[in-house]
């Protein structure tokens, strides 16, 4: 009788450590998962689609890499108030459509110390009071701006000492711009090694602060696939070259010419235009189509369109360009407006990614889609100019400051 109570005393004490040993384990595993939780505040805009796809991007990355983690996206521009929302995002339109000679010089005078410059920014460090709710509110470990003016606002906030958070600024384009640079940003996030240098040369910023990490785009573009089985999933001819228009956020009306110089020459290819949500290109595209031509609107798997193409026709805006990139899909621009535009466009031309269309841009696109071996190239350009972990990069450098912050 007294062996089997010993047997039965050692028998639960036994159980006793088993259990606490995972209790201790559970919460242990709990514990690091709270330490590592982390509230990310990204404020985007609505000047143009490319900010919110770079903001949505990272939102996603970020939130797959832990379920504690939770990040909020804010339109920092509408903050400020319905008036100086509709100006800037309204008035960027306008000039940039309307206007696009008035809109560059605007654009370049603006990239150095200047009266419009200094007037921007005045305003912007004004208007900076109106995000102080929605940071409070929210108490974020980090906050990621991914638009200029927003920058001005929290380097401004930071520097008085309203915020804590560190404060990362990117860039969604291909080319530094003074107005990102604010006395509080503790890091940017740019596109090349050739930009950090610039950051170093003309606005004497640390390389320590500035990483080339790239725009993060969604992982679905960085996907391996298969030309021609995609081909035949989108009902497209598996054995024939493709050509992928893309109108613009905007809705360029150029590309209509473009267009039908393009098919009236090249015979042999097969083409994708899709115009997004402007119903009024689509209308005008309806009656202009030949019968090679699959005209599509809004559409949720534009990375399909782009992993079965041989080139791209568009407009180089930033996340445009950076979805291709990762599609490793050479392009050939038309339409870029003096700005942004036009240094992504220089870009993209220096590293061998892209062709620009002038006056007869049938003739360059067909030239171009007979040559296997130019496309080759342009494509392995691609694979080398593009980061498709920069979302990684990004996420990983959030982790650092929230624990340094810690």
């Amino acid at each position: 009788l007294i062996y089997f109570k010993i047997l039965n005393f050692f028998k639960l004490l036994y159980i006793m450590i088993i259990y606490a040993i995972f209790y201790i384990s559970t919460n242990t595993q709990r514990f690091i998962k709270q330490e590592s939780q982390m509230r990310v505040l990204i404020f985007s805009a609505s000047t143009g689609g490319g900010h919110k796809r770079a903001a949505t991007a990272l939102k996603e990355y970020i939130e797959t890499t832990s379920k504690d983690n939770y990040v909020k996206i804010i339109d920092g521009i509408e903050q400020t108030g319905k008036l100086y929302n509709n100006f800037i995002c309204g008035g960027y339109t306008i000039l940039a459509k309307n206007m696009p000679k008035f809109y560059g010089k605007i654009y370049r005078n603006s990239d150095h110390k200047s009266a419009l410059n200094n007037l921007c920014n005045s305003v912007n460090k004004f208007k900076s009071r109106h995000l102080t709710g929605a940071i409070e509110t929210f108490k974020p470990d980090v906050i990621i701006t991914c638009h200029a003016f927003v920058a001005t606002m929290l380097g401004d906030l930071k520097r008085k000492g309203k915020i804590k958070a560190p404060v990362i600024a990117l860039i969604t384009d291909y080319a530094s711009h003074y107005t990102y640079i604010a006395d509080g940003i503790d890091h940017y996030i740019v596109s090349s090694q050739k930009m950090v240098d610039d950051f170093q040369t003309r606005y004497n910023i640390s390389p320590r602060r500035v990483h080339a990490f790239g725009i993060p785009v969604f992982q679905k573009f960085t996907a391996e696939t298969d030309k021609q089985e995609l081909r035949n999933k989108l009902r497209l001819k598996p054995d024939t070259k493709t050509a992928l228009f893309m109108a613009g956020s905007f809705g360029v009306n150029e590309v209509l010419s473009v267009y039908k110089n393009i098919a009236n020459t090249a015979h042999d290819c097969q083409f994708i235009v899709i115009t997004g949500k402007n119903h009024n290109l689509y209308n005008k595209f309806r009656t202009r189509i030949n019968k090679n031509t699959r005209l599509l609107m809004y559409v949720d798997n534009v990375e399909d369109y782009m992993h079965c193409s041989d080139l791209i026709i568009t407009n180089p805006c930033g996340l445009t360009v950076s979805e291709s990139l990762n599609c490793a899909l050479p392009m050939a621009i038309y339409s870029a407006y003096p700005g942004q535009e036009a240094d992504n466009a220089k870009f993209l031309n220096d590293i061998g990614v892209a062709v620009m269309l002038d006056n007869s841009p049938g003739d360059t696109v067909n030239k171009l889609l007979k040559d296997d071996r130019r496309l080759k190239i342009m494509s392995e350009n691609c694979k080398k100019n593009c980061n498709g972990n920069s979302a990684k990069l990004i996420c990983e450098l959030a982790y650092s400051l929230t624990e340094k912050k810690k």
